[in-house]
């Protein structure tokens, strides 16, 4: 349960650090970029690949995700600007659905009743909690949200298949770096491409950039010490990685920006906390 704490801790940083992005006025694609290089170094730093034997196998799953990461990143920079953030943010909670399926598919995962109605409950949570005023949206909007649920789902099952079927003990730590590897390789290729290379010269984006990467490589590690822990299942961490995320952010957006959520989204904070319990009980 510790290291969905910890997972959950990063996920929450992510939006909070965001939220300074925006205040900041960074850049978001140079940020990006230099995120991926900061994750790849923390990797570098503790789990080099060449003191591990055995990682040839997680060289093509390590690089498809490692795109997939940075596409999921630019899908939602875009569907904020495009789709608003109510709808990029509900899309990305959404694809827990998926996340769970694939769990009970491909590892025959038993959801029993009490944990398929708390999922039930953390999903409505999560959507009350997420939905703000009425944005504007451009036309067919709705398909960049699609496209993050689908990404976000397939991610989450990629990265969840590779750690049962592919990883053993002494390669685990190794696949995060692999994949921030291959992330920036590929964020950096964009960078230039849309020429927004000019904004490495500002100090703040490095700062960002570098923060954001140090949380970035903690979540997916901790994420697969959880999945490989063998205490809980891939269908109860998902959800109370994300519920434990959704409570946290909500904390501190309130305490570090003075949010004032209104009754829906306090409605919402009770649901999840509601499934948190009845989930945790579950496992118990």
């Amino acid at each position: 349960m510790g290291s969905v704490i910890l997972a959950a801790l990063c996920v929450a940083g992510f939006a909070l650090i965001f939220r300074l992005f925006e205040r900041y006025a960074v850049p978001l694609l140079p940020a990006i970029a230099i995120n991926y290089s900061v994750s790849f170094c923390c990797g570098l730093l503790m789990a080099p690949p060449w003191k591990v034997v055995g990682t040839t196998s997680l060289l093509v799953p390590a690089g498809l995700l490692g795109a997939l990461f940075v596409l999921i990143f630019l899908l939602s920079g875009l569907s904020a600007k495009l789709a608003g953030a109510a709808r990029t943010t509900i899309a990305g909670r959404m694809s827990l659905v998926l996340t769970i399926a694939g769990a009970v598919i491909l590892f025959d995962e038993q959801v029993g009743p009490l944990r398929s109605l708390g999922i039930a409950i953390a999903l409505v949570g999560l959507v009350l909690v997420s939905v703000t005023k009425d944005e504007h949206t451009s036309q067919r909007s709705w398909l960049l949200p699609l496209a993050i649920f689908l990404c976000s789902g397939v991610a989450d099952i990629a990265v969840t298949f590779t750690q049962r079927t592919l990883t053993t003990p002494a390669n685990t730590e190794v696949f995060p770096t692999l994949c921030f590897a291959a992330s920036t390789v590929v964020s950096i290729s964009v960078l230039y491409v849309r020429r927004e290379h000019a904004a490495l010269r500002q100090a703040r984006t490095w700062i960002g950039g570098g923060v954001l990467g140090f949380v970035n490589y903690a979540s997916l590690l901790f994420l697969l010490r959880a999945l490989g822990s063998g205490e809980l299942p891939a269908s109860a961490i998902f959800p109370l990685m994300n519920i434990f995320a959704i409570l946290i952010a909500t904390g501190c957006a309130i305490l570090l920006f003075r949010e004032r959520l209104s009754i829906r989204q306090w409605c919402g904070i009770a649901l999840c906390v509601a499934s948190l319990l009845l989930i945790m009980r579950t496992e118990a």
